[in-house]
């Protein structure tokens, strides 16, 4: 069994204390809707380029916009995807899926959940036994501990086991996301903790190396906890300020035609889920101005989309 053991040290415990009181703000601060979408867009674009960027990635993050941008399901079959867009378009499917599968739910993490992820995310193979994936799912979720200690944990927990053949790091960074998801700490989707790291690379890697070899993982739970403040008071800050950082994003990229309104107003009834050939019929329309309407509601994260090429369809965030 991988060794995870903590203790709940005084610096902990007040880093903790600091995380909830900053969320606790941002959630009670009053921000339109379209800062949200426009900040909620922004924290999409940092957690792909900066996770991507501590793998060694060389996109840059105008790169990475670019792709999601003009990225369409419909398309996505005949696209040629070098291997870096791959992994650009992998990580955000990841995020679409975390925050669409385990939002604020009771159920637990179970090894299968973790390969269906795995398996959207990157195409490696399981390399060790899965009853030691097992024990440190089970480890994680054994106690009734803070998001932040769980996401800190099962981060460390998968750099130590070391359980796949390629992408280690980005996917621990993953399942930091779906225990802060699972357990409401998702904080409107504005919670993040990569970029600290990637733009101080050097801390960040001492930290790692000393936490892989120390038997106790406090120390790495305290530099985790202390990620997110440095993060939550910059997106406290932005939203305060009302200033997301926009990316070089034109303004007119969060503006929404009647026709587009229309279509959100289409769901409006329960379960409702649609698809291209239904927006076409119903605002006779051609399947390449369906496609951009729904592209880009999708982009904006007003909508899921769910399978590829023609088999897609659009379901209500």
């Amino acid at each position: 069994m991988v060794n995870l053991s903590y203790n709940l040290s005084y610096t902990l415990k007040e880093r903790l204390e600091k995380a909830d009181s900053l969320r606790k703000d941002i959630l009670l601060t009053p921000l339109s809707q379209k800062t949200e979408l426009q900040m909620r867009w922004d924290n999409l674009i940092n957690r792909t380029y900066y996770s991507l960027a501590l793998a060694d990635n060389p996109l840059t993050k105008p790169d990475i916009l670019k792709i999601l941008t003009s990225y369409t399901p419909e398309n996505e079959i005949s696209r040629k995807l070098t291997t870096q867009q791959q992994d650009v378009m992998g990580y955000k499917k990841s995020l679409n899926y975390i925050s669409q599968n385990w939002l604020v739910t009771q159920k637990n993490v179970a090894l299968k959940d973790v390969l269906i992820l795995y398996d959207i995310f990157c195409k490696g193979d399981l390399i060790v036994s899965q009853s030691q994936l097992t024990e440190v799912l089970s480890y994680v979720q054994a106690n009734e501990d803070h998001p932040i200690i769980k996401a800190g944990v099962i981060n460390i927990g998968i750099l130590r086991l070391q359980p796949f053949s390629q992408g280690n790091g980005r996917f621990s960074r993953l399942l930091s996301y779906v225990f802060f998801y699972k357990m409401g700490y998702d904080i409107g989707g504005l919670v993040e903790f990569e970029k600290s790291w990637s733009q101080d690379k050097q801390t960040y890697l001492e930290a790692l190396r000393i936490s892989l070899e120390a038997a106790s993982i406090t120390l790495w739970l305290e530099f985790f906890a202390n990620s997110l403040i440095i993060q939550l008071e910059s997106v406290l800050k932005k939203i305060q300020n009302a200033s997301p950082e926009h990316l070089g994003i034109n303004a007119s990229f969060w503006s929404l035609n009647d026709r587009q309104k229309s279509i959100i107003s289409m769901f409006d009834q329960p379960g409702l889920t649609i698809t291209n050939r239904k927006v076409q019929k119903q605002f006779r329309i051609s399947q390449i101005t369906a496609s951009r309407d729904l592209s880009r509601l999708a982009n904006l994260g007003l909508l899921f989309s769910h399978g590829k090429g023609r088999s897609v369809y659009y379901t209500k965030v």
